[in-house]
């Protein structure tokens, strides 16, 4: 089972009606609504029920007006009338300060490690447009970075700034050597 923690309009998606993903998100203003309508710090999924999660929080706080601040076409239509298809909301209106976004980040991290499975993936996304990724990755304090991958896609370095995504998983009190038989 997938889990995509913070799905906004699914616009990462290739398909985006996957029956293999549950898209959860708090905003309740989405052109493509969430299957689950719920804050990710604090969900009702049992322990361990997921093989994978996607996580992308916002990258900043504040909101203002920007292209990616609309959560529907109806709400960018009153400022940008001319551009059409579904909007790329990232919740960035969510978090007024800098410290609200980091306590989200922080508290949302430990109910991801509680509804992961022990042998899952959490990936991780973030873009540098205001904190430097190394910045953040210490939240993830009890978490092993399997990998870092560069987003090359000028479509999504906001502010001309790196993006990642990152694949992590549980740290255990020791690591476990497996054969294959």
């Amino acid at each position: 089972m997938i889990l995509d923690a913070t799905a906004g309009n699914r616009t990462m998606w290739e398909w985006k009606t996957c029956p293999h993903i549950i898209y959860l998100d708090k905003c309740d203003r989405l052109e493509i609504p969430a299957q689950i309508l719920g804050d990710i710090e604090h969900t009702n999924f049992a322990d361990g029920q997921f093989d994978t999660i996607f996580y992308d929080p916002p990258h900043t706080w504040g909101g203002g007006i920007h292209y990616f601040s609309f959560a529907n076409a109806k709400e960018r239509a009153k400022v940008w009338p001319n551009i059409k298809g579904t909007p790329t909301y990232y919740g960035w209106d969510c978090y007024k300060t800098k410290d609200a976004l980091i306590a989200h980040i922080h508290r949302a991290q430990l109910e991801l490690r509680r509804i992961l499975k022990d042998d899952g993936l959490l990936w991780f996304k973030w873009n540098e447009m205001s904190i430097p990724l190394n910045r953040v990755l210490v939240i993830f304090n009890q978490w092993i970075v399997l990998m870092k991958l560069f987003v090359n896609d000028p479509t999504h370095t906001a502010g001309g700034k790196q993006t990642f995504w990152i694949c992590m998983c549980k740290e255990k009190g020791e690591y476990i050597q497996r054969t294959l038989t």
